[in-house]
C-alpha cells in the first residue's frame, strides 16, 4: 500500500483563525473520501480552562467550545477521529491539563507557534541561530515531560511561523543535528508522530533539502510520520494531494514509517 494520504491536522470553523464557515466536519470528510484518505482528524484550536495563562485570543476555546463538533459524522471508507491543537506556552507546559488528554484521540502539540510574542516566544530571540537553539530546548523539554505520547503529535516542524521575519531553512540548518537525533529518538521511543505538515513548508522551490533535512533526522532515530493539510479553509486541503507525494518520495517513506493514531 505504500505510505497513504491523510489529513490528521485540520481546523473547523470553530478555530478562531479560521474565517471560512464553509469548514465543517462533513465538508472536511467529504473531501477525504474523494481521495481515498487512510483517516481523518479534527484538531481545532484549545486552551484548557484548567491551565491558567491563556490570552485573550485562546480563553474562549476551550474544551467545551472544541467539543461543540461532536458527534463527529461517521464514514465507510476511513477513521474520522476527535482530536486538538493545544499550545505549548513558554513556560513549556502544554495548555491541555494531564487528565483531560483521555478526551482526545489526538492531540496535536505546535513547538513553534513564535508569532506568539511573549505568550510562546521568549524576549531576544531573534536570530536564525538563537531561534534554533529555543525550538530545540522545547522539543526537548517536551519529551521530558509525563505525557501520553502515543497520541501526541509533533506539529509543523518546519512552519513558517516559526520565524516569519526571515528564512525557516536557516534556522533548520542552524540546529545542532546530532542533538535532534537524540531528541527525536526519544520521541520515536515513546510513540509519538511527526508531522508532515503541507502548509508549512516555505522556501519549498529554493531551500526544499534544507527543509527536509529535520525529517530526515527524524527518520534515522526511528520516528513515525504522519501527514497533514493544518487547512483553514476549503480550498486549502488540497495541499496533502498536491505536495505529500513528493515528500514522501523525497523521504523514502514506506507504510512502516506511517504514524497511526492508536485504537481505543
Amino acid at each position: 500500500m505504500g505510505f497513504r494520504l491523510e489529513d490528521l491536522h485540520v481546523h473547523s470553523h470553530l478555530s478562531s483563525c479560521c474565517m471560512d464557515e464553509r469548514m465543517t466536519p462533513n465538508a472536511i470528510l467529504a473531501f477525504a473520501e474523494a481521495h481515498d484518505y487512510a483517516s481523518l482528524c479534527l484538531t481545532d484550536h484549545l486552551w484548557d480552562r484548567a491551565v491558567p495563562g491563556a490570552s485573550g485570543w485562546y480563553a474562549p476555546q476551550d474544551i467545551d467550545h472544541v467539543r461543540s463538533s461532536l458527534p463527529l459524522p461517521k464514514s465507510e471508507k476511513l477513521p474520522f477521529y476527535f482530536g486538538c491543537e493545544t499550545e505549548l506556552p513558554a513556560n513549556g507546559i502544554p495548555a491541555l491539563a494531564r487528565e483531560y488528554f483521555e478526551l482526545f484521540d489526538f492531540v496535536v502539540i505546535p513547538p513553534n507557534h513564535m508569532h506568539m510574542k511573549g505568550l510562546v516566544r521568549p524576549e531576544g530571540v531573534d536570530t536564525p541561530k538563537k531561534m534554533a537553539d529555543c525550538v530545540t530546548d522545547r522539543l526537548e523539554n517536551l519529551l521530558n515531560l509525563d505525557l501520553p505520547f502515543e497520541k501526541i503529535g509533533i506539529a509543523h516542524l518546519t512552519g513558517h511561523l516559526m520565524f516569519a521575519e526571515g528564512s525557516v531553512a536557516d534556522v533548520i540548518r542552524e540546529m545542532d543535528s546530532k542533538r535532534l537525533e537524540r531528541i527525536f529518538r526519544g520521541y520515536a521511543e515513546a510513540g509519538a508522530g511527526i508531522e508532515l505538515n503541507a502548509s508549512s513548508f516555505p522556501e519549498w522551490e529554493t531551500r526544499s533539502e534544507d527543509l527536509l533535512s529535520i525529517y530526515r533526522v527524524a527518520k534515522e532515530a526511528g520516528c513515525k510520520f504522519y501527514a497533514c493539510s493544518d487547512a483553514h479553509a476549503i480550498e486549502q486541503l488540497n495541499v496533502v494531494p498536491n505536495l505529500i507525494p513528493e515528500i514522501v518520495k523525497r523521504l523514502g517513506l514506506t507504510e512502516d514509517d506511517q504514524y497511526r493514531i492508536p485504537k481505543k
